[in-house]
């Protein structure tokens, strides 16, 4: 790698390897970070059986994260579960140190709540179309949705670093403020409690999003700051129909 790419600063390994919990199938998922110059393609390659990914993020980007409402939770999970394997100038270790003592200033933290209130609200909608229409696919895709936003508006509230995707739910259902029949309807609506009636997960999602909904609204509506927001979670959830 410091042959081949000189601009690189350090070398990351994440996910199963770097928490030291792979299984006999896990890849192992690198991340090249570089100073300076233009950013090379990602790339992977076998290593016998063993696939191995190497991404490439400057290091300008990896600062930018602290304040992208995309990214934070995620990226600050990622710290936690990270291994450092090159870093001659501590730059790294520096920057992973932040992020685990980092905490969501309040753009990120309406930006992600808005964001996740809004597609409940939109894909609330397309639920009940795909439901009138006796459209299966449609009804139980807006379920996902549903179930995703409410992941991540309880991620946000309960201020979540996410470890792994591999365990997102498990740390959404530990949440300590969360909608009153989450451990029924969630996994119901994500797909993960699997079921032929396409109506009980209708139930589950359309009360998934109900609540999480009147959640959102009794913890952040106060603090909200954006006039826009908040007239949104002024507005009566029957003017949307729920």
């Amino acid at each position: 790698m410091r042959r081949e790419y000189p601009g690189v600063i350090g070398v990351l390994v994440h996910g199963s390897v770097a928490r030291g919990e792979p299984g006999p199938f896990s890849d192992i998922d690198m991340l090249a970070v570089i100073n300076r110059g233009k950013k090379p393609s990602e790339f992977s390659y076998f290593d016998g059986d063993i696939h191995v990914g190497i991404g490439f993020l400057k290091i300008a980007e990896l600062e930018k994260e602290f304040t992208d409402p995309k990214a934070f939770f995620w990226a600050r999970g990622s710290a936690l579960a990270t291994k450092v394997l090159y870093d001659p100038k501590g730059i790294i270790r520096r920057v992973l140190l932040r992020w685990k003592g980092a905490k969501p200033p309040h753009k990120v933290v309406e930006k992600s709540l808005w964001d996740a209130y809004y597609y409940m609200i939109e894909y609330s909608g397309k639920m009940r179309n795909g439901w009138r229409k006796q459209d299966d696919y449609m009804t139980r895709h807006s379920a996902r949705i549903i179930a995703q936003c409410v992941e991540r508006a309880l991620i946000v509230l309960n201020d979540i670093s996410i470890v792994s995707e591999n365990y997102v739910w498990h740390q959404v259902l530990k949440a300590a403020k969360r909608p009153r029949h989450l451990g029924t309807d969630y996994p119901l609506a994500l797909g993960i409690d699997g079921t032929r009636d396409t109506s009980k997960v209708y139930r589950s999602a359309l009360r998934l999003c109900k609540e999480t909904l009147r959640l959102v609204r009794e913890e952040f509506q106060s603090r909200a700051k954006h006039r826009r927001f908040r007239e949104l979670l002024a507005e009566p959830l029957e003017k949307h129909g729920l």
